[in-house]
């Protein structure tokens, strides 16, 4: 299992120049480097590096369940894709282990009847 646990993010502004007769056109790019133990990864790489380990652990559930406590928990979240966002930070750090975490009994509370569902409905 790599640890993707993000580190520090690096944001870049890129100046592209379309140059014609008449005149020049600049705009502006914004790229984000995730600098975690295992190297560096554009923003969409680190993203899709998580939800694969998420997916190789069979803990796709984990993911989803850290996406409604984001949306359910955490004021500053609003939208699906922010909580989504939040959500793989979250299980990149494998914040659902730590006890010293404040949503964890809550969380794992969930988690657990989660779990117990799912043997029941494989019964």
């Amino acid at each position: 299992m790599k640890n993707l646990r993000c580190k520090y993010r690096i944001g870049r502004s890129k100046r592209h120049v379309e140059i014609s007769s008449s005149k020049d056109k600049i705009t502006y790019t914004y790229e984000t480097t995730v600098v975690t133990e295992c190297g560096e990864f554009k923003e969409k790489e680190w993203e899709k590096e998580v939800e694969k380990q998420a997916k190789d652990l069979l803990e796709l559930d984990i993911l989803e369940l850290l996406k409604d406590y984001s949306l359910k928990e955490l004021a500053w979240i609003n939208t699906d894709e922010e909580a989504y966002k939040y959500a793989l930070e979250l299980y990149a750090s494998r914040i659902w282990e730590n006890k010293q975490w404040v949503g964890y009994k809550e969380f794992n509370n969930s988690l657990n009847k989660n779990q117990i569902i799912e043997q029941i409905s494989l019964i």
